[in-house]
């Protein structure tokens, strides 16, 4: 068998002609990163991540996003919401390790007792997805963009989704203004970085880089691999629409599979923890 570095360069050549049609190439590409299933793997060996989201009005987002991590194949999905979303997240799934830690900040919890209760586990994840069901509460924001800090300048590996976006976009809107967004930035250049923005996400983040006033989800295929660049050495961009656009910045590969017409509540949450489990095994491949 060949080793990883060789099967990872192999597969990096198969997506720079990819056009999604081809089914053997596409099923190689993902044994690139998948990890075996041996007997000698201990619990987590296929990846322990966690979700920093939920809400008082929106649970459900980060349920779908985390069990859609572990029915992708990661061995443990842990979610970091807000102590009124705890309960309900909790009974959806006994397969959820909920942590009901993150505070309004109506609550008068201490900003820096919120942070570091959330961000000690952060150096025994594998992978870490921001934004679904997070709100925009001012401390859950803050102590977020600090946890995506810490994830970052670790080197972990990030998917940002939703609010998580909102988190970002803000970040590249104050222009190095805001001390915290300025270190997040900096953080993310180096980082495993995932973004999944839809129109409406896609177009703010573009505005807040000066890219486009208006228009640019039209102009995606040529404008996501700008975002990925600026982002970041190791951004993957995935702008979500009738044809999907995916991009390093130097690679871009379209997708125009059709699936269900439908643009229910959850999809853009499943997807997340689907591109979670990927994103973390494909950085533990590399590292290989």
């Amino acid at each position: 068998m060949a080793s990883c570095s060789t099967r990872m360069s192999r597969c990096r050549g198969i997506m720079a002609k990819m056009t999604f049609s081809e089914g053997e190439d596409l099923m190689e590409l993902a044994s690139c990163v998948i990890p075996p299933l041996t007997t000698g793997q201990s619990k987590g060996g296929a990846g322990r991540v966690a979700v920093i989201g939920g809400s008082e009005e929106y649970t459900g987002a980060p349920y779908f996003a985390a069990f859609s991590a572990l029915k992708t194949g990661v061995d443990l999905a842990h979610v970091f919401c807000e102590k009124s979303a705890g309960t309900a997240i909790k009974s959806y799934s006994p397969e959820l390790i909920v942590h009901p830690l993150l505070a309004l900040k109506s609550s008068g919890a201490d900003p820096t007792e919120v942070e570091q209760g959330v961000s000690q586990w952060i150096p025994r994840l594998d992978g870490l997805l921001v934004g679904p069901g997070l709100g925009r509460d001012e401390l859950v924001v803050q102590t977020s963009a600090s946890l995506i800090t810490a994830a970052a300048e670790r080197g972990t590996p990030i998917v940002l989704d939703a609010d998580g976006l909102f988190i970002l976009t803000s970040a590249v809107r104050s222009g190095g203004g805001d001390a915290v967004y300025a270190r997040l930035l900096e953080a993310l250049r180096g980082a495993p970085l995932t973004i999944t923005p839809n129109k409406v996400e896609f177009e703010r983040l573009c505005k807040a880089m000066g890219l486009a006033e208006e228009g640019a989800f039209g102009r995606a295929p040529s404008l996501a691999p700008v975002v990925a660049t600026r982002l970041g050495r190791h951004t993957v961009v995935v702008v979500k629409g009738p044809s999907d656009v995916i991009t390093d910045g130097s690679i871009t590969v379209t997708c125009s599979e059709g699936g269900s017409p439908r643009r229910c509540g959850g999809q853009g949450d499943v997807l997340a923890g689907m591109l979670l489990a990927f994103r973390t095994w494909a950085h533990a491949a590399a590292a290989k």
